[in-house]
């Protein structure tokens, strides 16, 4: 676990608690399907928001952290119990606010790991 991988969660967990989106990875204030990079971008899927952090990363210079995305989805994968991050949150009966809470939980935990706990 490296402090990337924690930075990473806690953006999308950021990104998908201002909106959230099913059945896109992201979406404009209009609600047409955007790319989750995208400027147009105000609601994110989980994995939408995973891919728009990842690009912010690579926007401020640093290489795209490939290692960081798989430590963040380690931490997913403890708390999703399907292998497919988009099935899980286009479920139906899925809510805006079980995917923040799984985001956090683990930013959280992935900043336990390292002893960082803010």
């Amino acid at each position: 676990m490296d402090r990337g991988s924690v930075e990473l969660l806690r953006r999308a967990c950021d990104l998908v608690r201002s909106g959230w989106s099913q059945h896109a990875d992201a979406r404009s204030a209009e609600g047409v399907e955007v790319q989750p990079w995208q400027d147009t971008a105000v609601a994110w899927s989980l994995l939408g928001a995973l891919v728009a952090a990842l690009a912010e990363q690579a926007d401020h210079g640093r290489d795209l952290p490939l290692d960081h995305l798989a430590a963040a989805l380690n931490e997913l994968a403890e708390r999703i119990d399907d292998d497919s991050l988009t099935n899980w949150n286009d479920q139906p009966a899925r809510t805006h606010h079980d995917v923040i809470n799984t985001l956090d939980a683990a930013a959280t935990s992935a900043a336990a790991k390292l002893g960082d706990g803010r």
